[in-house]
């Protein structure tokens, strides 16, 4: 599952995560140079993903199931061009595939 909320990601950890951007230099045009995108903890880099260009102006970056897997809360990513970073850390939030009922008794 994945739901953009805002300006933030909600996607399920273990499972194959795509996250798209419409890129366009300074006059508008699509963007064809190398875009990546970066996966962060608070303290460091947990990978990097290259992006595969899909209609000339829209990337897709695809992280892998087993990046996340075993992660929980929040983290961060950050999409580059040419190694310049186009945004400020952006959060995604992994959940768990796995319900939790929570009883409170009075």
């Amino acid at each position: 599952m994945i739901e953009y909320l805002y300006d933030a990601i909600r996607a399920t950890a273990g499972e194959d995560i795509t996250i798209a951007a419409s890129i366009t230099d300074e006059t508008g045009e699509a963007f064809t140079g190398e875009c990546h995108l970066m996966l962060f903890d608070d303290l460091a880099l947990i990978d990097t993903v290259k992006g595969l260009t899909f209609d000339n102006k829209t990337w897709d970056f695809h992280i892998p199931a087993d990046t996340t897997r075993g992660r929980l809360g929040r983290y961060w990513y950050c999409i580059c061009a040419e190694d310049v970073a186009l945004c400020f850390k952006q959060p995604i939030y992994l959940i768990s595939t796995k319900v939790i009922n929570i009883f409170i008794k009075n």
